[in-house]
């Protein structure tokens, strides 16, 4: 029954929740700029945790940034033979961003490690589903409100 428990609670977690871990090579010419890291999409927002490599006199502490779904304006899966595969992430906050390094406005691509491609490829499609959602509750609740002025 234990084993039974696992597996349901195991298969519901993979259909809320996405992690998907990603090493950046770095983008100045001493190579400072390496950013390893995750993309986690959780239930109600998006979470991107990051660190840069640490230097020989600077070290430097675990940076996280929260996006609700509404915020992010699109994920796209980029897969070219021979090339590294990226989950290109284009948020409507780009000065959330601005730790990052090698972010432009608002959009950052990470190269996605081997063992978390199949999750990558899912996250585009969750995130529009989560959308979807943010968008559905938004326009009940203006719905709601527009009645509630209209009757009193």
């Amino acid at each position: 029954m234990l084993a039974a428990e696992t597996s349901i609670k195991h298969s519901v977690t993979v259909f809320d929740e996405l992690s998907v871990s990603f090493a950046n090579p770095a983008t100045d010419a001493m190579g400072y700029e390496a950013v390893e890291g995750k993309l986690y999409c959780g239930v109600d927002s998006v979470q991107l945790q990051f660190k840069e490599k640490d230097r020989a006199f600077r070290k430097h502490d675990p940076t996280t940034v929260d996006f609700d779904y509404g915020e992010i304006e699109s994920a796209e899966f980029i897969s070219r033979w021979f090339r590294p595969k990226i989950l290109r992430l284009q948020t409507r906050s780009p000065e959330k961003l601005n730790q990052f390094p090698g972010a432009s406005v608002g959009r950052v691509d990470l190269q996605i490690l081997p063992h978390s491609v199949r999750d990558a490829k899912r996250v585009e499609g969750l995130i529009q589903f989560r959308q979807s959602e943010a968008y559905l509750a938004e326009t009940e609740s203006r719905l709601e409100r527009e009645r509630r002025g209209h009757d009193g």
